[in-house]
């Protein structure tokens, strides 16, 4: 067997085998991923924060609208249905590149095309500027696509950490360089575009997949509703995602839009840096296990519990500490943004908490399930920020938080595919919500005692995340040992995987 086609002829079959011990090498180094992209991330922000104005942001985000709606089309569905099957061929894989290269093509040019509307759209014909450069990056993702669902199949976590790693540092390089040589925006635009580049070359390096030139209309002809239902969950993902950024970015400009832009993602961070990640691990090992009821529920309530007991604490003590966070971070400029954050991080705490039945929804084929509550998602929260509109852009991010409660709904709904209860998600959200919401408390309390002492905001930052994490670990072990020995057994798990292949 050639070495350039040793990856690619693994990943034809979903192995289940070793599956616990592959899952939690693959959330250890994740979870390193996660650290260390939070640590990149945060510390590019405060450089750049410092160096952009908020307008450069706002400017970036009007872009981002469009570029992300068309980013939707890139795959088409067609990668989550090449993930989710346990048995695929070389002529699938081919015809998945070629047809995403090809969507690519046309929504580069599409892209193009749509920024010159930019002024009509937004009343900024800035974006459009940005636009014509951020079209390139859709030629370049749709050629990383077969790269990435080979390593997901595969769970080659390890390898997705080092290019991810390589390719956050290059990108806020690119873009602090140019942000110090006074490019404004361009510096956020040029770091996308340059990180999409290396996000290509490093996947083929590794992979080593060379697409042949097949094409199977019949393979996409059977996948079509499937791939079509992905999409639709795509599009509905898309608007919950932007449509907020395109109502306060027209009614209200560009500067309340970085205001609003950069609230969002800092909590945003936390399904993007832990969520996310997690489901893209979840998804085929779930896959794996689609026939084997039992072990399902097994992984899928330790998996939840992990989840909730790490994330709830994060969302609730970024919304209790926004007002140490944003100083820090972003400098006295942004204090506007303090309100934002606090009520995006509760959001957050909650949608990151229940994500996992998206990759339990769509492992056991019911895409279209969620859909359906995606849908009433979607109109919920168009509903909830127009009316908050009216009133200001504080009220626009509050009723993202409404909305953000929804969310229990189809978890709930996930879980009766597994045959387990109402009492079941309460014993895996109960606990963590609990002593988050005491965490949240205890910090509030402790602020005007820190604030008489007059510490450094930095000093106040470090005194209030102390206090909140000891509250949370020693309500949480008064409440639920379960939830603190899961994460014992992980670490465990992950100190044993390495230990054995130390000592090999």
């Amino acid at each position: 067997m050639r070495r350039r086609d040793t990856i690619v002829r693994r990943a034809f079959v979903l192995d289940s085998r070793q599956l616990g011990g592959r899952v939690v090498i693959g959330a250890g180094f994740k979870f390193a991923g996660i650290a260390l992209r939070t640590l990149i991330t945060f510390g590019s922000l405060a450089v750049l924060a410092r160096l952009l104005e908020p307008a450069d942001f706002g400017y970036v985000a009007m872009a981002t609208v469009v570029t992300e709606f068309a980013a939707l089309f890139s795959t088409f569905g067609m990668t989550n249905v090449l993930t989710q099957r346990q048995v695929i061929n070389r002529l699938q894989i081919d015809t998945v590149f070629w047809a995403s290269f090809t969507l690519g093509a046309v929504l580069s040019v599409f892209v193009f095309a749509v920024s010159f509307l930019m002024g009509w759209l937004f009343a900024e014909p800035r974006a459009g500027e940005l636009m014509r450069v951020l079209c390139f990056s859709f030629l370049l993702g749709g050629m990383t696509n077969v790269p990435n669902v080979l390593l997901a199949r595969l769970m080659m976590f390890r390898t997705e950490f080092w290019i991810q790693s390589l390719v956050n540092v290059i990108r806020a390089l690119v873009a602090i360089g140019m942000a110090y040589g006074g490019f404004g925006a361009w510096s956020l635009v040029s770091g996308a575009l340059v990180s999409a580049g290396m996000t290509v070359v490093l996947g083929f390096l590794v992979v080593r997949y060379v697409p042949r030139f097949r094409f199977s209309w019949h393979y996409l002809s059977t996948s079509w509703k499937t791939s079509g239902i992905y999409l639709s969950a795509g599009l509905l993902y898309y608007a919950n995602m932007n449509i907020d950024l395109l109502m306060v970015g027209r009614s209200l400009g560009a500067v309340s839009l970085g205001y609003y832009q950069n609230a969002r993602s800092l909590t945003d961070e936390i399904r993007a840096r832990i969520a996310a990640p997690l489901q893209q691990i979840l998804f085929p090992a779930f896959s794996s296990i689609q026939c084997e009821m039992e072990r399902l529920q097994q992984v899928f309530i330790r998996s939840a519990r992990v989840i909730a007991t790490l994330i709830l604490p994060v969302g609730f003590g970024v919304s209790a500490m926004s007002a140490d966070i944003v100083p820090v971070l972003y400098g006295n400029q942004w204090l506007e943004m303090i309100p934002l954050v606090s009520t995006f991080g509760l959001s957050a705490a909650v949608r990151g908490s229940t994500a996992i039945s998206s990759p339990l929804l769509n492992a056991s084929n019911r895409v279209g399930l969620a859909l359906k509550y995606n849908v009433i998602g979607s109109l919920l929260f168009f509903t909830g920020g127009l009316v908050g509109l009216q009133f200001g852009v504080e009220w626009v991010a509050l009723a993202a938080l409404f909305a953000s409660v929804y969310t229990l709904v189809p978890l709930r709904v996930a879980i009766g595919i597994l045959g387990l209860s109402t009492r079941d998600l309460l014993s895996i959200l109960g606990a963590p919500i609990v002593a988050a919401s005491v965490l949240w408390g205890a910090i509030a309390v402790a602020r005007p005692l820190t604030l008489a002492i007059g510490t450094s905001p930095i000093m106040m930052l470090v005194c209030h995340a102390t206090i909140g994490l000891l509250t949370y670990l020693l309500v949480l072990l008064i409440l639920s040992r379960q939830h603190i020995k899961d994460f014992q057994d992980v670490l465990k798990q992950i100190l044993h995987v390495r230990r054995a292949r130390i000592g090999g």
